[in-house]
């Protein structure tokens, strides 16, 4: 089957600003013709989102509600059963493509299908100058995005890699591939390793996975580069580990799960000292701590390597303390 046009399946939730701007792009600045998509957008909020009908009144838009359950997961598949073209594309709503970014992935199914296929991200220029101009913004710049290890990953043809699995933030495939490998799980509630698990699935099925990092999309989180808000985020995601280990238990060899559990009795030292390191850094006052000297450390503008070192220390404390009371709960 050669394709023509694609279903851009989109799930939100109360982002309507930075939808809005995503929206915008794929409507207005890039060449695939209306005739040749359509966007779905699943609304998994309580946000009002209708009036964005008024924005973009075009026959190829569509907002449903999420009958899945609540999570991307859920929306994504809630997504796919509205597409009507048989190539889709789960795409995230703070993303900005370029002016060919649909028009290559339709061209790389047509020459490599059946895969899955993802893309190479990026952050917008008046994101990077903005992030650049305080610590934490910087730390973000450095430790975002670092999709491959090109020494251990096969590359596949030009800039295409094949891989163990892709990022669900533009993750297209056919609706066959997807019904050969099954709905995304929801027992992932929160955004992070449902596009993994997904894969995971998919290559053990056969399913050819690629990376394409002339792909270029950017990434237009706004509302993820402020301390809490990324420290909320990260606490969040870190809970998909323990989905991840109970669908597959192979899981719990990854350092994720191993370096958050309870301490064992086999634990290596090394792993021991590392989670009574994260015991204390999740501790109530080291946290509040902790909070007060970065603030007054930005203030007084210390060097970005001592601050950077406190951020660790909130995100290695945070993650943990998300991890250990999702843990007990399953486990108890």
């Amino acid at each position: 089957m050669k394709f023509d046009a694609i279903s851009i399946c989109i799930s939100t939730k109360n982002r309507k600003k930075i939808l809005q701007h995503t929206l915008d792009v794929i409507f207005h600045k890039q060449n695939l013709p209306h005739s040749q998509f359509e966007v779905i957008v699943t609304n998994d909020g309580d946000e009002h989102l209708d009036d964005l009908k008024d924005k973009f009144p075009y026959s190829n838009f569509l907002i449903v509600p999420n009958k899945h359950k609540a999570g991307l997961a859920g929306g994504r598949n809630n997504g796919i059963e509205h597409a009507k073209h048989p190539l889709v594309i789960f795409f995230d709503d703070d993303i900005l493509v370029t002016p060919s970014f649909f028009e290559q992935i339709i061209t790389s199914h047509n020459l490599y299908n059946p895969i899955i296929l993802g893309g190479n991200r990026f952050y917008p220029d008046d994101l990077i100058k903005k992030a650049q101009t305080y610590p934490f913004g910087r730390y973000k710049l450095l430790y975002e995005y670092q999709w491959l290890d090109k020494n251990t990953i096969k590359l596949f043809e030009k800039s295409l890699f094949e891989v163990d699995s892709v990022a669900g933030f533009s993750m297209s495939l056919t609706k066959e591939t997807y019904a050969k490998v099954g709905p995304f799980n929801e027992n992932f509630q929160y955004a992070g390793c449902e596009d993994a698990e997904f894969c995971y699935r998919a290559k053990k099925m056969g399913v050819r996975i690629l990376f394409d990092e002339q792909l270029v999309c950017y990434h237009n989180e706004l509302d993820n580069f402020e301390l809490k808000s990324w420290l909320k985020r990260q606490s969040t995601g870190i809970l998909s580990a323990l989905v991840i280990c109970q669908l597959h238990p192979e899981g719990k060899e990854h350092p994720t799960w191993f370096t958050n559990t309870p301490i064992q009795k086999n634990d290596p030292l090394w792993v021991k000292k590392l989670k009574l390191k994260k015991w204390l850094l999740s501790r109530w006052i080291v946290d509040k701590f902790l909070f007060a000297i970065v603030r007054l450390f930005e203030k007084w503008h210390m060097p970005d390597s001592i601050l950077f070192r406190l951020y660790n220390a909130l995100w290695l404390g945070h993650t943990y303390r998300s991890f250990s009371k999702e843990y007990k709960k399953l486990f108890r």
